[in-house]
């Protein structure tokens, strides 16, 4: 019996497999499919995973017997009419899986053909499977284009919700705004589109928060029309400060990871603040502004960002313009006023031990002249927070002390500079490198970046320096 055994076990074993060589279990299999036309994996069958950074993801599809491997290309489709390569093109695959890069908030097409396998006499398949796909946060409900918003959420509330919500709005559409649109405490991120941004004509009115993450994203705002009150913002903390949930300093705690965000949005015509906390105890963890040009048409009498009581961790402006066409202004780019610290306000979930201000990639134009760049009388200057101001250009901004007063005159936080351009009144201003908390970075690019605005929150630039260095905000840089 037990010869039987051995013998039905090998029948087994050369029947499955064209060898076994015993080392480490390796096993080299044979397919016994033969003399076909194969098919390419079914769409529903390919499964994609989003690295949990965002910045990666890893196409995987089953496995066709009797293939000789697959041939895959990937494209970014947010223009479906332009599809962008996203690694290799025509990867020729041994094996079910492949990795490519991924960016946030993007649509995404995989193409999979599987080849033939000559030694079995197998064709390769006769067309190839598209998988269309992204990684954008799931549409709870799409205004329809034409939409006055304050009308839309007066009908449509929005509800009390334990996960994020998402309006969209349509593709190229038009919007107005003339009243306030209320989030409660409900996570909501209100999306355009990438490529064709919608518009939003406002009147009057925010985008009011009463202590939850919120996004606006690929909108273009026009504030030149605006006649609400000068207590109104593009982002409103709700003056109605909630009385549950707070820290045991009395702070409404936003946590770091759900940021308060304005991305890839153009708002011109600002007359108030972008962004203000209602003067109310507000803490947030993270505030982002990215990819974004902010621009005023009228002089500066409030800041683009005020806490009046309140106060942010994590600050980081990205790849943006902020400009005024007037060349004044009599308040500061932003205030926190309270005297805080980020140690003050003892979240129940995360501890809060320092903060940032991250200033990179930036562009600054005519940005509070004759005022100040920031204004903190606590916040953002103790041992352990980090001021970053890398690779940014600065054109008659700040009063010729724009690092100076971002370091909030103190050497206790952790300063990082380098590579940033000053210009103002025609010349470059000594003080951003004399001064004692100026720019220290040894870098600095002191020639006239020739930083030329053309109107309707468009700009050249044409330092060689500059260009060289690939400073500023990306958009006005030549392509390389």
């Amino acid at each position: 019996m037990k010869k039987n055994l051995l013998f039905l076990g090998t029948v087994l074993c050369l029947t499955a497999f064209s060898c076994v060589d015993g080392y480490h279990d390796n096993v080299v299999w044979s397919s016994s499919v033969h003399n076909i036309t194969l098919e390419s994996p079914a769409a529903d069958q390919i499964t994609i995973q989003f690295s949990a950074d965002g910045t990666g993801q890893t196409i995987t599809w089953p496995l066709v017997t009797g293939a000789g491997g697959y041939r895959v290309t990937v494209y970014n489709v947010d223009d479906p009419v332009n599809p962008i390569l996203v690694g290799e093109e025509n990867e020729v695959v041994d094996g079910v899986t492949t990795v490519r890069p991924a960016t946030e908030d993007t649509r995404y097409k995989v193409v999979i053909k599987t080849l033939g396998n000559p030694k079995n006499n197998n064709l390769e398949a006769a067309s190839s499977t598209e998988k269309l796909y992204d990684n954008l946060l799931p549409v709870t409900a799409v205004i329809p284009d034409g939409t006055n918003l304050k009308d839309y959420f007066t009908t449509n509330p929005i509800p009390s919700s334990a996960t994020e919500l998402c309006y969209e709005l349509v593709s190229g559409g038009t919007y107005t705004m003339s009243g306030n649109v209320s989030m409660g405490q409900t996570k909501v991120t209100i999306r355009g589109n990438k490529i064709s941004h919608p518009k939003i004509t406002v009147t009057d009115g925010s985008f009011v928060n009463k202590g939850v993450g919120f996004k606006l994203k690929f909108i273009d705002l026009d504030y030149a029309n605006f006649t609400g009150g000068s207590t109104n913002a593009v982002i409103l903390m709700d003056v109605n400060f909630p009385t549950t949930g707070l820290s045991t300093t009395g702070y409404q705690v936003i946590p770091t990871s759900t940021p308060i965000a304005i991305q890839s949005c153009k708002i011109t015509g600002l007359k108030y603040f972008l962004f203000y906390d209602s003067s109310k105890k507000y803490a947030i963890g993270s505030f982002l502004i990215k990819d974004c040009i902010i621009g005023r048409n009228v002089n500066q009498t409030v800041a683009e960002i005020r806490f009046g009581a309140g106060i942010v961790k994590d600050l980081a402006i990205t790849k943006s313009t902020i400009y005024s066409e007037v060349a004044a202004g009599s308040n500061r780019f932003c205030q926190i006023y309270a005297g805080a610290k980020v140690t003050d306000v003892k979240p129940a979930t995360e501890t809060w031990t320092s903060g940032s201000l991250t200033i990179t990639n930036c562009t600054f134009y005519q940005s509070d002249k004759t005022s100040d760049s920031f204004n903190s009388n606590g916040a953002l200057k103790q041992l352990g927070d980090k001021i970053t101001i890398m690779n940014n250009i600065f054109v008659d901004s700040y009063n010729q002390y724009a690092i100076r007063r971002f370091r909030s005159s103190s050497n206790n936080p952790t300063f990082t500079g380098g590579y940033n351009s000053y210009w103002f009144d025609g010349n470059f201003p000594t003080t951003e490198e004399t001064n004692a908390q100026g720019d220290n970075s040894g870098t600095i690019i002191k020639i006239n970046p020739q930083l030329t605005y053309l109107g309707n929150a468009q700009f050249t630039l044409a330092g060689p320096d500059q260009i060289a260095a690939r400073i500023g905000d990306p958009r006005w840089l030549p392509a390389l």
